[in-house]
């Protein structure tokens, strides 16, 4: 026995206009018609939907509408979404970048997306970059945009520019001349300002940057980190791309003569191996594609 869409529509516009004659109205059908479908409809389950006199929903009646309605919701937004897709809509984009990205890139990338989709679906969240990795290992998004790091087991990657990562220090820190003369001594008296404070379980053995400073400061805004920096509150690295732009960092140096002075890091999109990406997310990656190889 199946349920038919037809008898659905019938018996909820019944229901819903409480009696034969408005539903057919409504319908701009013969009550006579509408009558004979109902009572078809209570042959096939073998109970009443209605009492006609008065007019009642019985309690398989109730139970029925509920699924009517349900039934109709679930069309309506099937059709919605099947226009959407007809017209260019439904791409989703689920992404999570980190600041630099977000400061320099993650705008004209977006903007020239929901330019080529109006309709589309966006989720986007700036997040520290070992928090961004996390995020599409755990499904929270799809694509994350930022600096690789060295064991990504789990994730692939597209590669799209190179960064350059220097530790840096204002030339108006007090301890700037032990910096310049004996950098690993004097750094454990600095604090180092960084985006993220990881599990020190996480960089285990000489891995550990962080150990050569006095403690970690974890300031998740560019500006704020800066702002420290260039009052001579702190060290932190900082990207080429910031040095470059950025008025804070004119007064800045090079904290040199150690191992971690500077490295040099891939930056890119990565998403989880054996997955598919959605158009969405194809579209975004072509866009990148285009912006770093022009």
């Amino acid at each position: 026995m199946r349920l038919e869409t037809r008898e659905m529509q019938l018996m909820m516009a019944v229901a819903e206009n409480r009696g034969f004659k408005r539903a057919a109205e409504q319908l701009e059908i013969s009550q006579s018609a509408i009558s004979q479908s109902i009572s078809g409809l209570e042959r096939k389950l073998e109970q009443r939907l209605f009492d006609r006199s008065p007019f009642s929903l019985t309690e398989a009646g109730r139970r029925l509408l509920v699924y009517a309605q349900s039934q109709s919701r679930e069309e309506a937004a099937a059709l919605r979404d099947l226009e959407d897709i007809r017209r260019g809509g439904q791409a989703k984009l689920s992404l999570a970048v980190n600041g630099t990205i977000n400061r320099y890139h993650a705008p004209a990338l977006l903007l020239a997306y929901c330019q080529s989709n109006p309709f589309a679906s966006l989720q986007v969240d700036e997040l520290p970059s070992r928090q961004v990795l996390q995020a599409v290992v755990n499904g929270q998004v799809e694509l994350g945009m930022g600096p690789f790091q060295s064991h990504m087991p789990a994730l692939e990657s597209i590669s799209l520019y190179q960064e350059r990562r220097t530790l840096v220090v204002s030339r108006d820190h007090g301890m700037i001349n032990e910096l310049r003369e004996s950098p690993e001594q004097a750094l454990a008296n600095i604090p180092l300002a960084a985006s993220f404070l990881d599990d020190p379980e996480e960089r285990p053995g000489t891995t550990r940057i962080r150990d050569y400073f006095s403690r970690v400061w974890q300031v998740r805004s560019i500006s704020m980190r800066l702002r420290l920096l260039a009052e001579g509150q702190a060290v932190g690295y900082v990207t080429d791309q910031v040095l470059d732009r950025e008025t804070l960092c004119q007064n800045l140096e090079e904290v040199k003569n150690l191992e971690f002075s500077n490295f040099v890091r891939s930056v890119g999109l990565v998403y989880r191996k054996n997955t598919t990406l959605s158009p969405g997310a194809r579209q975004f990656v072509r866009l990148c594609r285009e912006r770093w190889s022009a």
